[in-house]
């Protein structure tokens, strides 16, 4: 069975608030992808084996969010669809 990021594939876009100021964070990308230059190029699911997330079991993609009010930045578990 096969999985994806609805907010990588365009499906969906990501939506969470702010936990200082409530204002919707930003979407940065799939946070594997800051890891070093070549990250972006690896396998998702072989990342996803040594990121120290549970999101190669719990089928979830780790985003980077960013608020653009207060500026502070979060990692948030996207949920997976089936393909």
């Amino acid at each position: 069975m096969s999985y994806g990021c609805p907010v990588c594939n365009g499906l969906e876009e990501l939506s969470f608030p702010c936990e200082q100021c409530r204002q919707a964070l930003d979407d940065q990308g799939r946070l594997s992808d800051f890891y070093d230059p070549y990250s972006p190029y690896r396998p998702i699911d072989d990342i996803k084996q040594t990121n120290g997330y549970e999101d190669l079991s719990t089928h979830q993609c780790i985003h980077l969010g960013r608020c653009s009010h207060c500026h502070r930045s979060y990692t948030l578990a996207v949920q997976e669809q089936q393909l």
